[in-house]
């Protein structure tokens, strides 16, 4: 499933980082390899209007420091094929692709 989402990443010492909360959403592909494991983990089973508090810590995913992540599902569809096969969501013109296309493959 494509699973897009706002959110407010901190560090652990309460700097923001990032906050998608009022541009542009993020999408990635669940079970995919967009965003961290750890971090998906904590997302599963999550419904649109959902939110959640996650965090990830130093030494998993190999990241440099504790980070925390108020997160907000906002909406969740099918994956197409072609995102299946790819990886990841398409968007834009590349989500208009015609059946049996081959252009992403």
């Amino acid at each position: 499933r494509i699973v897009t989402i706002r959110y407010i990443m901190q560090n652990s010492r309460g700097d923001v980082l990032e906050n998608t909360m009022g541009g542009p959403s993020a999408s990635y592909l669940h079970g995919g390899s967009g965003i961290l494991p750890s971090l998906q983990d904590q997302l599963e089973g999550l419904t649109p209007g959902e939110r959640k508090q996650v965090f990830l810590f130093r030494g998993r995913d190999a990241i440099p420091e504790d980070f925390s992540f108020d997160v907000w599902i906002e909406k969740i569809r099918e994956a197409l094929p072609q995102e299946r096969a790819l990886g990841y969501p398409l968007t834009g013109m590349a989500m208009e692709c015609a059946p049996g296309c081959t252009c992403y493959y």
